[in-house]
This record gives C-alpha cells, sequence and structure tokens, in this order.
C-alpha cells in the first residue's frame, strides 16, 4: 500500500472535520435549550456552507492508525506523511495553528500545526484503519486522572466524571462528550478516555450539560484502579476511514450534514452606550455592535507589563472592550478568520489592572475568578467561531503583530450574541 493514500485520506478527513458537523452528530443536541441550540446549529450552517472551521481552535490533531500486519507500506515514512497532511491541510484550508514547539523549553509556535499525536497499533485484517480527532484546549486541559481504590465501584467512577465535568464548567464548552478510561497504568487509562470519546461504550447515566459518556475499560494491576476523565466541547470533530484493496472508505459518507440556518434575537446594545452598559444586569441576553479589541494570554502579559513600567500603551483602554480570542488565518475574500472565545480564567491575574485602567467590559468563555469588582463581563458561546465570524465587519492588526493569532485586534462587530454576568 502506498502511504500517498493515508496522505490522502488523512488530509479529506481533517478537512471535513474541522468544518462539518455530521447529522447523528447534532442530533444529540436535541435536549438543549434552545439557545444553546441554535447557537450550536447557525455556526454549523455558516460553516459547511462556506467550508471554514466550527471553532477558531482547530486544535491538536490525535490520529489512531491501525495498520494489517502483512500490509507491506511503500512510500514515504508514514509518520512523516501523516504530519504532511496535518501542515498542508492547515495550510490550504487557512485554519489555526496552535502547537508550539515545546512545552516548556520553546513555546514559540511550529507554525505547521505539528507535530499531531500519532496512536498506532497492529491488526490482524489486511487493512488500514485511520480515526482522526480534533481537540481543542478549553476541553483538553479539563482532563483529570485519578489513582482510585481498586474496589471502586462504576458509580464511584461515574461520581468522579460528574466531578469533573461540574469543574469543567464552560470551560469545555458545553453541551460535551464525557470519555472515560479505565484500567492499565495512569497512561493507559489516559489513552483509553481519550479513545472512549470516539469508540468507547455507551453508559446509560445523565450528567448535567454532557451529550453523552463513554467508557473504555482494560486489564489492571490487582491494587491499582487508574481512571481517566477526558472531554470533548460540542464541536464533535472526529472522522474515520478505511483503505482497503487500495480503496478509501470514508465512514461520514454514510451521513448528511446540518444544512438549516436559524437565527436568535435578543437586547441590541452598543459599545459607545456606556449608560446602557453600566445597567445592566446578570442574565441579560445582548446583540453587541462597536468597535473592540481581542487580546490573549501574551498580549495581556504585554500590556500589564507595559502599565507597570509606565509605557506609553498602543490601544487606548479607557471605555474598552476586550474580546479574549485568537482567530483562524483569513482565507481571501474575507474580513477575518472563524474567530470566538478563549477560556477567561486565565486571564484573572490581568484582568483587574486593565479594568482600573479603563476597560468596561470582558468578553469571554466561562467563570471567573475574580469576583466582587461589579465588573462587567460579557460570556460568549464556545465553539462557535464561525457565527461570530459573522458578526465581525472590519479587523485590523492593532498591536503586537509578532504574535500572530495572539497579536491585538481591533475589530468593528454588530449583533454579536451575549450573556451578561456581572463579577
Amino acid at each position: 500500500m502506498q502511504t500517498k493514500l493515508i496522505y490522502e485520506a488523512l488530509y479529506n478527513m481533517l478537512k471535513s472535520a474541522n468544518t462539518t458537523l455530521l447529522a447523528q452528530d447534532y442530533a444529540k443536541l436535541s435536549n438543549f435549550n434552545y439557545k444553546i441550540k441554535n447557537q450550536v446549529l447557525k455556526n454549523a450552517y455558516l460553516a459547511n456552507k462556506n467550508k471554514r472551521p466550527l471553532c477558531q481552535d482547530t486544535g491538536q490533531v490525535v490520529v489512531f492508525l491501525k495498520i494489517g500486519q502483512n500490509i507491506p507500506l511503500e512510500g514515504e515514512f508514514v509518520y512523516d506523511v501523516i504530519n504532511k497532511a496535518v501542515k498542508d491541510c492547515y495550510t490550504d484550508n487557512f485554519f489555526r495553528k496552535s502547537v508550539v514547539k515545546d512545552a516548556v523549553f520553546d513555546r514559540s509556535n511550529t507554525n505547521t500545526n505539528t507535530p499531531c499525536i500519532i496512536h498506532t497499533e497492529f491488526i490482524k485484517e489486511d487493512k488500514v484503519s485511520i480515526l482522526v480527532g480534533i481537540k481543542g484546549g478549553g476541553a483538553e486541559n479539563m482532563t483529570a486522572l485519578k489513582m482510585m481504590n481498586p474496589t471502586a465501584s462504576i458509580n464511584d467512577i461515574i461520581d468522579f466524571a460528574i466531578e469533573c465535568v461540574k469543574n469543567a464548567g464552560e470551560n469545555a464548552c458545553p453541551p460535551m462528550i464525557t470519555g472515560i478510561g479505565v484500567g492499565g497504568t495512569a497512561e493507559v487509562a489516559a489513552l483509553n478516555a481519550k479513545y472512549a470519546l470516539f469508540k468507547g461504550k455507551k453508559l446509560d447515566v445523565e450528567i448535567d450539560n454532557v451529550l453523552e459518556t463513554k467508557i473504555i475499560s482494560s486489564p489492571t494491576h490487582i491494587a491499582s484502579m487508574p481512571v481517566c476523565v477526558n472531554l470533548n466541547c460540542h464541536s464533535i470533530r472526529h472522522r474515520e476511514a478505511v483503505i482497503e484493496n487500495d480503496k478509501i472508505k470514508y465512514f461520514e459518507e454514510d451521513y448528511p450534514i446540518y444544512d438549516k440556518e436559524l437565527s436568535f434575537d435578543a437586547k441590541k446594545v452598543k459599545v459607545d452606550d456606556t449608560e446602557t452598559l453600566k445597567n445592566l444586569k446578570t442574565g441579560d441576553e445582548i446583540l453587541l455592535s462597536g468597535k473592540i479589541y481581542t487580546a490573549r494570554d501574551a498580549a495581556h502579559k504585554r500590556l500589564v507589563d507595559m502599565i507597570k513600567k509606565n509605557e506609553p500603551l498602543p490601544i487606548n483602554l479607557k471605555g474598552a472592550v476586550i474580546f479574549y480570542a485568537g482567530p483562524c488565518p483569513c482565507a481571501p475574500n474575507e474580513v477575518i478568520g472563524p474567530i470566538g472565545p478563549t477560556t477567561s480564567k486565565r486571564m484573572d491575574v490581568f484582568a483587574p489592572i486593565l479594568y482600573e485602567k479603563g476597560v468596561i467590559a470582558t468578553v469571554g468563555k466561562g467563570n471567573r475568578t475574580i469576583k466582587g469588582g461589579n465588573r462587567l463581563y460579557l460570556k460568549a458561546m464556545g465553539g462557535v467561531a464561525t457565527l461570530y465570524q459573522s458578526c465581525v465587519k472590519s479587523a485590523k492588526i492593532a498591536a503586537f503583530k509578532d504574535l500572530g493569532t495572539e497579536a491585538i485586534y481591533e475589530l468593528e462587530v454588530v449583533d454579536m450574541p451575549l450573556c451578561v454576568e456581572i463579577i
């Protein structure tokens, strides 16, 4: 078998997974409130229509590769082919590249979204099976491992999963898929949890803000019960293909895609209407219009360092609205690439000083650790980047161009759907 077939299959799977919500996936939303469902499904409609990412965090690619023991592979080295497919797909389709060179010693971006994560297994069948999952940072960061007592019951394991879901809150972009991995040693449990998201046995259990819960359990030591919980956001970005007799079979071909557009209403608010902004209450739903700025972790650190050194700032913070976001690269004729919120609490170490300097509101996802300051926080729904992209009518880099996707952008937005919380 030529490894170029693996390249072709993976390239097409990545493009499809990033841009298309399949019918069996959106059907899982039926029991969730219409506000969540409508935003997710409108985003899915726009993403598929424009062939742009469901979420601006186009994630770290995880590949489960199963190779028939008797199949000779010819051509480029298989791992090189896989990483080349990731690099080319992410470059050709203007997907955001989020992989850094080293977790500790060099966190500069590789600018290819590689290396990806590859798990390889040999099988008896004369075929190559590929399952690819795309994991964004918000959900992946909520992973939890616990070495439980070997006498722990399935109910104890489910209770641990419920605890993990509660701790994740909105950071993992609910409604979520919960993957539970049990057995082996710690790293096996973690791998089982990841694979369970896609291929696990479904548990008949209801957990708030969870679409479904799946489990994979394997042999372990008599003294051990390692349990890992891995979460996946509502953008269920995985695909599966089989290569057999030099032909590729894509399993998503068996399912229709979501192709309906929905709308929603809320109170219209302008950024420069400070009186209205000051009178907003927790729970208010708004459609925000006006000039806002993006800023993520690296930009926040720079701004705060400049403030501490009494250096002039590149943007005026008085009356500013800061959107915790980093967009995908622009495709031709786009104002900005798909853009959505990152986890707000990571900015809480910097936020108080920016509010003190005049920031009137911040926009992001999830709960905050800062409380009691009567500050305006506007919650955005995670994982609906093409929806928010449609709200942006103009965009330009305002500062820190060298930070790439983490540069500060000045955006003009119209009717951006948000929910108010006073923190």
